[in-house]
């Protein structure tokens, strides 16, 4: 009784059974390994894309950036270098893709863009108020008759642009790409944006409100000092964005990121301003009680008493109502 194997060989055809791979069990590995190679091959190739990508960033910034991006390191805030080199770790890791990883490191670079004209919008302001203060206080001990307000613009936009243009330029001139210092159509975008951040800033500065009080002063004038920097920051930040639109050739308008620059500036604009109107109230405040001698007592004892207490014919509260008219007079 024999055992045909004619069927079973038939059915191994027919079925399409194919044993080849047992036969040579080294083929398949041998084509895998290849493509593990390769795609080695692809990883480290876009891992140094991802380096020199982060290397040129770092080389377009300057004293200032590079400053502001070791203090984020210091603190751990924001996006960094470390952490930059981070991503790429996870890259490599195929934690995140090559994509998520670019897209850090650019996050990172305009970020670090934004933050230096953040930087140097501030020290434009600074600068502005500074001059118009000094070009109206000219103003008025000669007796000129020009309107204050576009005395004071004209003075801040010539310090605002100076400023920024100062500001950028350090930075640039300390940075590793050659030539990049004397960039024209820059230092021109820059004495523009820092010449109309100024220009507001100056007009919108106003004075700080005494108050009958430390406290009132230093409150009334954070107040208002605090809404005439939102009004800066927006004007300065819209502004600000438009103008490197204009200028970049690289830069299309994107309306989401005008709104985020444009909250971020006045946000910090009022921050700023809150804290400038709260030295600038204190120090009206001050300069009130020395010029007001002892009156300051007589005011503090008026304002502590009942009503009942005050003599209305009394020298002391005579004395109280011109304190106070003074202050009414100065805040208005």
């Amino acid at each position: 009784m024999g055992m045909d194997f004619q069927g079973i060989d038939s059915s191994y055809k027919s079925g399409g059974l194919n044993f080849s791979g047992i036969m040579n069990p080294f083929a398949n590995n041998v084509s895998h390994r290849s493509f593990v190679q390769n795609k080695n091959s692809e990883s480290k190739e876009e891992v140094t894309v991802l380096n020199e990508k982060l290397n040129s960033v770092m080389d377009d910034q300057g004293i200032f950036s590079k400053g502001w991006n070791e203090f984020k390191e210091i603190v751990n805030v924001g996006t960094n270098e470390e952490k930059c080199h981070y991503y790429i770790e996870q890259y490599e890791k195929g934690e995140i893709t090559f994509d998520e990883a670019m897209a850090k490191i650019e996050e990172f670079d305009a970020k670090q863009d934004s933050s230096l004209n953040l930087f140097s919008n501030i020290a434009s302001s600074f600068a502005a108020i500074a001059a118009g203060t000094v070009a109206v206080a000219a103003l008025i001990a000669s007796g000129g008759t020009a309107a204050p307000l576009l005395v004071a613009a004209a003075a801040g936009a010539g310090a605002g642009a100076a400023a920024k243009a100062t500001v950028k330029f350090a930075d640039r001139a300390t940075n590793e790409v050659k030539n990049d210092a004397l960039d024209a159509k820059q230092i021109t975008k820059d004495a523009l944006s820092g010449a109309v951040t100024g220009a507001i800033a100056a007009a919108t500065m106003g004075n700080g409100t005494a108050g009958a009080t430390l406290k009132e002063s230093v409150a009334l004038s954070a107040g208002k000092a605090a809404r005439t920097g939102v009004i800066t920051g927006t004007v300065s930040g819209s502004s600000n964005y438009v103008i490197d639109c204009a200028f970049d050739d690289d830069k299309d308008f994107n309306a989401k990121e005008f709104a985020e620059i444009t909250a971020q500036s006045a946000a910090i604009g009022g921050v700023v301003g809150g804290i400038m109107g709260s030295v600038n109230g204190t120090l009206r405040y001050n300069n009130f009680i020395e010029h007001g001698g002892m009156v300051k007592a007589c005011a503090d004892s008026v304002q502590n008493a009942s009503t009942k207490d005050i003599v209305a014919n009394s020298v002391c509260s005579a004395e109280y109502k011109v304190v106070n008219d003074r202050i009414r007079s100065i805040a208005a």
